[in-house]
């Protein structure tokens, strides 16, 4: 059965790109500065970006000196609007490619061609992660680097009941963490649509990791404590961090 994108039902993706255009968003203040600064220099690159979306980061790698690019996501919706953005930045299709694929599909993509793999916000949507990494570390080159973001495991473990407890004046002073230690399924919805998503605690992803022979080169939990201007905006990442990104090296 092939696999559908919740962000190609029109609602859904309408929704989802004014979110995105918004400057003071959770993508723009924390997700994107944290990435590009874990990707550092970028000059004749090879890059394989997963769940690409609507191409901000391979924008990003393309005019920042990466030589060449593969973007893959599995909504057409996504993959269209990338290739629209990706000419009005003026980048020419002979340095980049889209295809939509889901990331488990990677068998579909050359092996040892990249020298990085990154994946911005989406690993949380993958069943088998360990499966993932071992197809992830065939597309590397021997030395190649894997950088991604996702949903901190703090967060992915919600399951029901409510998320925070709060003071008599129903300010949030903690975060629930009841179900951090049963990983698996979790049900949501965002935008009045089903979607599934998986909680692994932080062991569990870090152990992964090394399992499919990377070695762990830097881990980040951004939380704002040095952007003040952001805090009343971002009140929630007081208490909490909201994604949890890893740098990677493939070793074996």
């Amino acid at each position: 059965m092939m696999q559908k994108s919740v962000y190609d039902q029109a609602e859904f993706f309408e929704l989802y790109q004014k979110l995105r255009n918004n400057p003071i968003s959770l993508n723009e203040i924390v997700e994107k500065p944290t990435m590009f600064q874990l990707v550092g220099n970028l000059a004749g690159k090879r890059i394989l970006d997963l769940g690409c979306g609507m191409g901000a980061h391979l924008q990003h790698y393309l005019q920042h000196g990466a030589s060449y690019a593969v973007g893959i996501d599995l909504s057409e919706k996504m993959l269209q609007q990338a290739a629209i953005n990706l000419q009005q930045a003026g980048i020419t299709t002979e340095r980049y490619n889209l295809y939509a694929l889901a990331m488990e599909q990677l068998a579909d993509c050359p092996d040892n061609q990249f020298d990085l793999v990154t994946s911005s916000f989406a690993f949380h949507y993958i069943a088998d992660f360990p499966a993932l990494l071992q197809q992830i570390a065939t597309k590397l080159t021997p030395t190649g680097q894997l950088i991604f973001s996702q949903e901190h495991p703090i967060v992915t473990c919600y399951q029901g009941g409510e998320r925070w407890e709060k003071d008599q004046n129903k300010q949030q002073i903690a975060y629930r963490l009841n179900y951090y230690r049963e990983e698996g399924l979790r049900q949501r919805n965002w935008f009045k649509q089903p979607f599934k998503t998986y909680h692994r605690k932080l062991a569990t992803i870090l152990n992964d990791l090394i399992q499919a022979g990377f070695t762990i080169q830097q881990v980040a939990e951004p939380m704002l404590d040095t952007q003040p201007e952001w805090q009343q905006e971002f009140k929630d990442l007081q208490h909490r961090p909201v994604l949890l990104f890893v740098k990677a090296q493939r070793t074996s």
